[in-house]
């Protein structure tokens, strides 16, 4: 194995001081990540933190890997984090296979522990596995961001061996007799990734020698290439396309982080162009795209937890969930959330809606908040993830749309405060907690493994 690739990798995006994550599953790629990284001292050893996942799926094998890796770590004294991941019961409930359930559930885990103080995880993802990647979406049917595949750095997580393919990484644990584990179901093409590893890429091979390196120079110039157009507008994780054309489509798919489509799908969204608003069509892997007023929007649809923050001046804040109400100037502003202090009742929330909400406009009537934010227009998109103001069943302001009848201002007003998202925040919407349902259908787009 080529070291200077590793360091190469661990200078450019491991930061100077800090707590790194190694996720170490006790196989042959990962155990030559963290002996390497030992072995060579590219990490303080103190600032290391082993991370390492049960899955549940091979009983006692699962678990004697676990029990190596927390060996292996006492014997270098290096700290350990681990964690049972239940992968048999959340496939089954969410009606996935276990490779996407597994890698959702890992993902999450990640970040948790990057919340907790980890700056960067470093997975021992090869170039064998990147080639893996690319033939998997290629056959499945993908954009130029999936034929990308991964990258050096990946927002938090970081491979310093994407350029080393398997025979090497092979050579190094010979070399330097690095102790590893064998996965039993590393055999066993009934599984996507195994499938292309042992049966497919191997009868490439017979025919096409250098099949990997061009494979991987195809990643490379994907990676190179514009993915936008001048047709789309990046809005948070979402894309609204502002064109009637395919092109601009693909680019929607491609910064939303729909890899996995066909051009059945492409031509789908693009008729949209001719439906009302609010009309809408389903995608893969749980996207979805809808008409609105800007044009087609295109994102992951998800049902965010209910969350509840107790109303408190200054911040508010839940996991990634975070207000602010502060003392403004008495103004009506259409396009603020601005109120009447004073006209509060006792016990008042922000929190998510909920089924039975009622909500009375400035000189409306009273209605379901369902059935007004659809009188309103607000798009689908916005409504599953507004924050509202309540007590009890009753809204008093959806955060970011509108203030209601009972704490409008007024010329009485005395006390006004604004409500918002905390700067940075998407408008009228929130980010959820860590342990909620989008980190854990977020990963299910990256199409990865993390070793």
């Amino acid at each position: 194995m080529a070291l200077d690739k590793v360091k190469k990798v661990v200078l450019s995006h491991v930061p100077k001081s800090g707590l790194v994550g190694v996720a170490v599953s006790g196989g042959s790629d990962s155990m030559c990540l963290i002996d390497c990284i030992l072995r060579h001292s590219l990490i303080e050893k103190d600032r290391l933190l082993i991370i390492n996942f049960d899955h549940g799926l091979r009983g006692e094998e699962s678990e004697r890997d676990s029990a190596f890796v927390a060996q292996f770590a006492q014997t270098h004294g290096v700290k350990l984090h681990f964690e049972k991941l239940s992968v048999s019961a959340k496939s089954k409930a969410y009606g996935e296979s276990l490779e996407t359930t597994a890698r959702a559930l890992r993902r999450e885990a990640f970040e948790r522990i990057v919340e907790g103080g980890v700056s960067v995880i470093l997975t021992a993802h090869t170039a064998s596995d990147r080639v893996e990647t690319l033939l998997m979406r290629l056959f499945r049917g993908t954009g130029i961001k999936g034929l990308a595949g991964m990258s050096e750095k990946d927002g938090f997580i970081v491979r310093p061996l994407i350029h080393c393919n398997k025979s090497e990484i092979i050579q190094y644990v010979k070399s330097s007799n690095v102790p590893y584990v064998e996965d039993s179901t590393n055999v066993d093409s009934a599984y996507s990734r195994n499938f292309i590893r042992n049966e497919v890429l191997p009868l490439i091979r017979t025919k096409y020698p250098k099949a990997d390196e061009a494979i991987l120079r195809l990643a490379d110039l994907a990676s190179q290439s514009a993915v936008r157009s001048d047709g789309v507008i990046i809005q948070g994780e979402s894309a609204v396309v502002t064109e009637k054309s395919g092109d601009a489509v693909v680019s929607a798919f491609a910064h939303a982080g729909l890899n996995d489509y066909a051009s059945a799908h492409v031509g789908a969204v693009t008729q949209l162009f001719e439906k009302p608003n609010g009309k809408g069509v389903d995608l893969p892997h749980g996207y979805r795209a809808e008409k609105e007023k800007a044009g087609v929007r295109v994102y992951k649809d998800f049902t965010p937890p209910e969350f509840e923050i107790p109303l408190l001046m200054g911040e508010m804040t839940l996991g990634r969930i975070a207000f602010k109400a502060e003392s403004v100037a008495p103004r009506v502003d259409k396009a603020s959330t601005v109120f009447d202090f004073d006209k509060l009742p006792d016990g008042v929330v922000v929190r998510s809606r909920k089924n039975g909400d009622r909500f009375t406009a400035v000189g409306g009537k009273e209605k379901s908040l369902s059935d007004w934010l659809i009188d309103k227009k607000v798009p689908r998109y916005e409504r599953k993830n507004l924050a509202v103001l309540a007590s009890g069943s009753e809204v008093l302001a959806v955060i970011g749309i509108a203030t209601g009848e009972k704490i409008k201002i007024d010329e009485n007003t005395v006390r006004a405060v604004e409500i918002k998202p905390i700067k940075g925040e998407q408008h009228a919407k929130i980010h959820t907690d860590l342990h909620s349902e989008r980190n854990y259908r977020k990963s299910k787009r990256d199409g990865q493994t993390d070793k």
